[in-house]
């Protein structure tokens, strides 16, 4: 959430009334219900009596595992984000459940659903799965925000055109979303790394060797104690990662910036991609953009669904059920089936569990703002060369997926979860303090250094309040990853404590209605943080401290 200190805020403070209704604890609750009654209660093969590991593949070929496993679940968020981003655009009443069924699945550890649809789909879609839920969420989302902000203007072209809804969705919504989709999946990107290749070696673990990959690979590695091998298996991890930065993800936000808005309030040059500029040199390579080109106007042209039409508005009045009642009945149901189940006795178990995990997460998002704001505004005051060099290097860390860091802290003795999700969280907070401190106004520097403020003075009066706005905006995204990587730092560690390790030992032996009610509890307590103390936290710092 960078750029101006007024952006993140504003966008908050409109959704407010949305997030706080109950229809996403209704959500939540249902769903749950829904697979505990109705998934298959056999329960899958325990890795105890999985068969012994084969043979390691290649290396090279484990890559091109990982590399496929990739483009595949690449394949399936653009497939699963148009189908959804299209239906809501065509059916209102479906607009209406997405936005808050979104807001849950925001907060849903993806980790924790690979022992659920290990259960009910093969190992290899079940990776891909698990990796593709880290950014279907954002992208819908920004698909939705993209029409939110659509001219009205656009809309009586499109009704007097006689467009069909689908017209209307890829000719005009898309368009307009297309640059705010693509920052989106690239700000995905390491959460959708952490997810594959933690689902690869979990796979594999489960006893499905069949997968492979680099996840799967460097998971032995570390079973085995080959640090050589860790070492191998995580260049080629970066490797990988580059690649697919430098070949697919920053030459296809170069490309969208050409349906960005013109305007006076762009600062930012727009991002370059050397792969682009040579495509766009080479005649093969236009040949085939003009074929793409052609293909999505053909797309556009099918006429689905029909017309929209401007009509009289009927005003009927819809009696409304009370706010409460839908939450209150969803509660029911959920009870019900878990009675049903049998998993009343677990219950208080898992509720102490939860405690513990709400303060390893809660002690990372401290840990980040102890070490980053000093930090930050420190590499601030020296000037704007060791600030870009420190938030490229810092950008650079976030891409490298932090699991594989954590041998190295259990050798080190840096074995807590805190220290563990701090590294795969911290990047986020560093980057959003580094781009506050640069967004601070000159004319405000300069009367503070007429004023003589220095030391403690000037943190309190200027440097604090100035970064708190978009601070608090970074650990609303700071925590998303946090609760992504929840599940194997509290299983990594010695004393194997918290509700995320309790999920992992489940999703081993195969307890799949156990699995379903410790994601539950652990979604329900990404919500209620969310929406409790960081929400509330960043509207009163925009309120208070917006400049």
């Amino acid at each position: 959430m960078t750029g101006s200190p007024m952006a993140m805020p504003m966008r908050i403070m409109h959704r407010w009334r949305q997030r706080m209704s109950g229809i996403e604890l209704s959500i939540l609750f249902c769903a749950t219900a829904f697979a505990l009654l109705v998934l298959p209660r056999v329960s899958v093969a325990p890795v105890l009596s999985a068969m012994s590991p084969a043979a390691p593949l290649p290396l090279w070929e484990m890559a091109g595992l990982t590399f496929l496993h990739v483009l595949l679940s690449l394949l399936i968020v653009v497939a699963a984000s148009l189908l959804l981003s299209g239906a809501a655009c065509q059916w209102p009443r479906f607009r209406a459940f997405l936005i808050p069924a979104l807001s849950v699945a925001r907060a849903v550890p993806g980790l924790g659903l690979i022992g659920i649809l290990a259960a009910v789909f093969p190992p290899a879609l079940t990776i891909m799965l698990v990796a593709a839920s880290s950014m279907i969420w954002r992208i819908v989302t920004a698909v939705l925000d993209a029409e939110d902000t659509l001219p009205p203007a656009f809309d009586e072209v499109a009704t007097g055109l006689r467009m069909t809804g689908w017209q209307r969705f890829w000719r005009l919504q898309m368009p307009i979303a297309v640059p705010l989709t693509t920052f989106r999946a690239m700000q995905a990107m390491p959460a959708f790394w952490v997810r594959l290749l933690s689902a690869e070696g979990l796979m594999m673990l489960m006893g499905h060797q069949a997968t492979g990959g680099c996840g799967a690979a460097a998971l032995q590695a570390m079973l085995d104690h080959h640090p050589f091998r860790i070492v191998e298996v995580s260049g080629i991890i970066l490797l990988l990662i580059l690649v697919i930065d430098q070949a697919l993800m920053r030459p296809m936000v170069g490309w969208a910036q050409r349906y960005r808005p013109e305007g006076t309030f762009e600062e930012r040059s727009r991002p370059q991609s050397w792969l682009l500029k040579v495509w766009r040199r080479t005649k093969l390579m236009l040949w085939l953009s003009g074929g793409v080109s052609d293909a999505l106007i053909w797309i556009g042209n099918w006429r689905l669904g029909r017309p929209r039409s401007i009509l009289p508005e009927c005003h009927r009045t819809v009696r409304e059920l009370p706010e409460a009642l839908l939450p209150v009945v969803s509660l029911f149901l959920l009870v019900y089936a878990v009675y049903h189940v049998g998993l009343l006795r677990q219950l208080p178990a898992d509720l102490v569990e939860s405690v513990l995990t709400l303060s390893h997460v809660c002690g990372t998002l401290l840990l980040c703002v102890l070490v980053w704001v000093p930090l930050g505004l420190l590499i601030s005051e020296h000037g704007s060369s060791l600030r870009n060099v420190c938030r490229m290097a810092v950008m650079a860390c976030g891409l490298f997926p932090a699991v594989l860091l954590y041998p190295l802290c259990r050798e080190l003795g840096l074995d807590s979860p805190v220290i563990l999700l701090f590294l795969g969280a911290h990047w986020l907070v560093g980057i959003v303090v580094l781009d506050a401190a640069k967004a601070i106004p000159s004319g405000l520097r300069q009367v503070a250094a007429g004023l003589r403020l220095r030391g403690v003075l000037l943190w309190r009066r200027l440097l604090l309040p100035a970064i708190a706005p978009e601070l608090c905006g970074g650990l609303l995204t700071a925590v998303v990853p946090v609760w992504n990587e929840v599940m194997v730092a509290e299983a990594f560690v010695p004393s194997d404590s918290g509700l995320g390790a309790a999920l992992l030992s489940e999703a081993l032996s195969g307890a799949v209605a156990a699995q379903i009610l410790a994601l539950m509890l652990l979604t329900l307590l990404s919500m209620l943080l969310d929406r409790l103390v960081l929400q509330p936290l960043a509207v009163n710092a925009a309120q208070k401290y917006t400049i």
